[in-house]
């Protein structure tokens, strides 16, 4: 990809920059290629294939020359192409927002799966989602409880305006109620009370966040990472506003780092409400979810 800007063919193209990517330590570097010419060219993969002896126009070339050196710099893919899939549904996504992880939707499974047997004779179940981001886990839930009603807050208007853009893209959008809302710094008065309180708090630790890829440190929102010195700010602040936004009987499901299940156990225990509480593993057998009822 000289700039004397040689002829090249979709296929050509998508090889050359596999090929770059492979070099820079780009994960599935060809499947990175071809969704940012995808991206470009405005088609999908399928799409793609069909169109692989397409002649590159200059501006296509230019594009995606940009697009290959962010990448290159490890700005998230995600980010580049505006998008990415959770729970099988379509979410935009910006800098503004946390990318969603597969791994946060062992949390959305478990309040699936689960609901119904929690709370067999409520007919409409309200659902708080605190720290909304994208609205991946609102929307998700909102998909797949029929029952539901969300309430869904962000202490950012912009990580706002995507969620609800994505509540629509969905066709969930009257079934959630987005908010500005920091409830952590001040908790309004007469704020609901809620069956299921859900969250994928801030968890990472001032040691961790040295730690992180690049594609995460340099480019996601550090207010949706970053939990304070231990990473457990963000659960001690709910802690304390539990009785006043959890219904009795209500479920607390939160998403949280590998090593902070005992850690974030004892923070809730301290409440003397909760007859159950447990840890749920991911496949690696990690801690990933905190539920208590």
């Amino acid at each position: 990809m000289s700039d004397s800007s040689p002829k090249y063919t979709v296929l050509e193209l998508i090889q050359l920059m596999t090929d770059f990517l492979e070099k820079k330590g780009i994960e599935n570097p060809r499947l990175n290629a071809e969704l940012l010419a995808g991206k470009i060219f405005r088609l999908d993969r399928v799409q793609l294939y069909l169109n692989f002896e397409k002649p590159v126009s200059e501006i296509e070339l230019a594009q995606l020359r940009n697009l290959l050196k962010r990448r290159g710099n490890y700005e998230p893919l995600q980010y580049l192409i505006g998008e990415t899939e959770f729970y099988s549904l379509p979410f935009k996504v910006t800098p503004k927002t946390l990318i969603p992880r597969p791994e946060t939707e062992i949390l959305v499974d478990f309040i699936i799966e689960n609901y119904s047997t929690f709370f067999p004779d409520i007919k409409e179940i309200k659902i708080l989602d605190i720290g909304t981001g994208s609205g991946n886990i609102a929307v998700a839930l909102a998909k797949n409880i029929p029952n539901s009603q969300i309430t869904a807050i962000d202490i950012d208007e912009q990580t706002i305006a995507i969620a609800e853009e994505n509540s629509t893209k969905n066709d969930v959008r009257d079934k959630i109620q987005f908010i500005k809302q920091d409830i952590f710094s001040e908790l309004p008065k007469n704020f609901d009370k809620y069956q299921i309180i859900v969250g994928n708090l801030p968890y990472i630790s001032a040691a961790e966040m040295k730690t992180l890829p690049h594609e995460v440190k340099d480019f996601e929102p550090h207010t949706a990472l970053f939990g304070g010195e231990d990473g457990l700010d963000a659960f001690r602040r709910l802690q304390e506003i539990t009785d006043q936004i959890l219904s009795p009987g209500g479920l607390l499901a939160l998403e949280i780092g590998a090593s902070q299940g005992e850690a974030v156990k004892q923070i809730f225990a301290k409440l003397g409400r909760f007859s159950h509480t447990e840890i749920i593993r991911d496949l690696n057998g990690l801690p990933r979810v905190f539920w208590a009822r």
